[in-house]
């Protein structure tokens, strides 16, 4: 086992074992924990569920505030589970999964120690985004593009409408110049994050 596997998992450990000792009258949590100490490798702390989240479970454990929410709620497949001994029951029939955690706390100490594991799951988020959006950008510049040259190819074609074309060429040359602005932008944005 590498030395950062086996420190991710010591640290999935103190993480779960801090969240058990400080939830203590809340029965679906410490089920919920057990579940988790059990098998640390398959749990991956989230700021939020992702699209395809297999196994999710979102705990509140908050000591100092009244926050209305429940403190557990399980997720399969984005179908809510309520109840975690239901939830473990159904997760057995996806053995090898990851088992997403999402975290709500006013716990200091527990708060310090997931931010450094939600903040690559962040920028795993954040990075998908943008790959998204400078994909969606590429189609958009593509069909600017052709618009573009079929403008170009009607002025050379049809003389009578050259004040119209120019205006549809203005726009699709101005339209290409957003797009390109907004994907060099994304680009910067996609160094920094992976930086």
């Amino acid at each position: 086992m590498s030395e950062e596997v086996g420190s991710n998992l010591t640290n999935i450990r103190r993480i779960l074992s801090h969240l058990a000792r400080i939830s203590v009258n809340a029965p679906a949590i410490q089920i919920a924990v057990g579940y988790l100490l059990a098998e640390p490798r398959r749990v991956r702390f989230v700021s939020q569920f992702g699209e395809g989240t297999g196994l999710g479970m979102a705990i509140s454990a908050h000591r100092r505030i009244e926050i209305p929410l429940a403190p557990w709620q399980g997720f399969i497949n984005g179908v809510p589970v309520p109840d975690p001994l239901l939830w473990i029951e159904a997760a057995a029939t996806l053995p090898n999964g990851m088992v997403s955690v999402r975290i709500s706390t006013d716990d200091v100490e527990l708060m310090q120690r997931l931010s450094p594991m939600v903040a690559h799951d962040r920028e795993r988020h954040e990075r998908a985004e943008i790959t998204e959006r400078v994909q969606n950008l590429r189609q958009e510049l593509d069909r600017a593009l052709d618009l573009y040259n079929e403008v170009r190819h009607v002025m050379e074609v049809d003389q009578e409408r050259q004040v119209e074309l120019t205006k549809f060429l203005g726009i699709a040359e101005n339209e290409m110049h957003h797009l390109g602005q907004e994907l060099k932008f994304l680009k910067g944005r996609m160094e920094s994050v992976d930086e």
